[in-house]
């Protein structure tokens, strides 16, 4: 038998089906091994999550290209639980080469556990040097926050009260508890401070906190705070709309800020996408200082807010943070008790207009240690019921961090990780029932039959 007949006959046809399939194999085994060697030599990762669980935050991927020293991230856990975290773990450790991650079960190394006092499985150390700190969980925000304590230390941000401020420990909708756990996880103490008590700032205090006082501070307070910034001394100030604050805001003034007794109406179409009302203004024209340089295109809430007037006067110097659109304009002499809110033409002032500052004091004494301040024209924007808009958190913390002079925190900081929730009324709970209980398996069994049938 020729050649060709052996290939067009019936054998010949099994020879070529079986050598077609045998190269179909060898084809998907080298894409396989291709596929295995290009991931193992070029390690790439695509984060597909909506809130990149899996991608380090600005702030943390700036933290650890600066690092200058080496850090260990020690887990403690038991043996078989080790891969659970290591999703988040190696982001740090690929992300800088002073990282060392290590996996510690405390029943093998018992030793090691009882000398950073270990009492629970899963926990998480950061240590460096001397100094270790516990991260509050295994997120990439409670570690990125211990290691922040660990290189910083403790620091002090000190509220001043006794004239109506906003409650630190408040949780209603304008309490500032959530400031306070912001502050608390990027390690600043916080402690209420009394002047008419003792009319001095501690010295341990990094900052002075005034946070949308009712009534107005004496004039011996205003005294101190000055004293205290031309002393290299650092201040938030919030002076909400409304509130009449002559000493204070002389203040300001004394630092080239003049506070309106004004407030602050932005009719900006773009506001309507967020749902929030022309008396709360969104943010999204920045300075150029370094609070701010991050929240270029994110968007910021200044609610009911006073605007503020930059001076040039010699002495302190202010520059502008954030301001409003071209469609504002103010309200003077506002008060809470206005029917009426609306622009009147040789009285109110047109946009854009400031609603945040910050500046430099120039020293006195002998070291001549500059203060820094920022001064906003809202409390608001701080509190529980605002704190989590956009990026008001980012730009409440970026704040902090300049004035405490620990600018390379400032950053976008990692998004809390958010549950995913499927809601269904009970009409798609009934459809999804019939459909995936019932409707499926009875599709599968009518098209098996109709298969068979064809078949038979």
């Amino acid at each position: 038998m020729a050649w060709k007949d052996r290939i067009t006959g019936r054998r010949g046809q099994q020879v070529l089906t079986g050598a077609n399939f045998a190269i179909y194999t060898l084809i998907v085994i080298a894409l396989i091994v291709l596929v295995n060697w290009f991931v193992n030599h070029h390690d790439q990762r695509w984060d597909m999550t909506p809130s990149k669980k899996y991608s380090l935050s600005d702030q943390s991927k700036k933290i650890l290209t600066n690092l200058n020293k080496d850090v260990n991230i020690m887990v403690f856990d038991q043996q078989r639980r080790f891969g659970e975290r290591r999703d988040v773990l190696d982001m740090f450790s690929k992300a800088s080469h002073r990282v060392n991650v290590k996996y510690i079960d405390p029943d093998r190394q018992p030793t090691v556990a009882k000398e950073y006092g270990i009492r629970t499985y899963g926990t998480i150390v950061v240590a460096s040097g001397e100094r270790h700190m516990e991260a509050q969980g295994d997120t990439e925000e409670g570690i990125t926050n211990a290691l922040v304590r660990v290189l910083k230390g403790q620091r002090t941000a000190c509220f001043i009260q006794g004239h109506g401020e906003r409650n630190l420990e408040g949780k209603e909708r304008e309490g500032y508890d959530k400031f306070k756990t912001g502050l608390d996880s990027e390690n600043y103490q916080t402690q209420s401070l009394m002047l008419m008590q003792k009319m001095e700032i501690p010295a341990d205090c990094t900052m002075v906190i005034i946070a949308g006082p009712q009534n107005d501070y004496l004039p011996p307070e205003v005294d101190v705070i000055r004293k205290y910034l031309q002393g290299g001394g650092r201040a938030l100030v919030m002076l909400d709309a409304g509130a009449e604050l002559p000493n204070l805001a002389k203040l300001l003034s004394d630092w080239n800020v003049t506070a309106r007794n004004d407030l602050v109406i932005d009719q900006n179409p773009v506001a309507q996408l967020f749902g929030t009302s022309p008396a709360m203004p969104i943010i999204v024209k920045y300075g150029s200082n370094p609070i701010v340089q991050p929240l270029v295109n994110h968007a910021t809430l200044f609610p009911l807010s006073r605007s503020l007037e930059l001076g040039k006067a010699s002495g302190a110097s202010a520059e502008s943070l954030c301001d409003t659109s071209a469609d504002s304009f103010d309200v003077m002499d506002f008060n809470p008790k206005m029917e009426k809110v609306e622009f009147r033409p040789g009285k109110d002032l047109k946009g854009p207009l400031t609603v945040a500052a910050a500046g430099t004091v120039p020293g006195q004494g002998e070291k001549k240690t500059e203060g820094r301040f920022v001064a906003l024209g809202t409390s608001l924007i701080a509190a529980n019921g605002f704190l989590t808009f956009q990026s008001n958190r980012d730009f409440m913390m970026n704040a902090v961090n300049w004035l405490s002079a620990d600018e390379d925190l400032i950053s976008i900081r990692a998004t809390p990780p958010e549950s995913q929730h499927l809601e269904m009324n009970a009409q798609q709970m009934a459809r999804f029932l019939y459909l995936g209980v019932f409707g499926v398996p009875l599709l599968i069994i009518f098209l098996g039959a109709w298969v068979w049938w064809q078949r038979r």
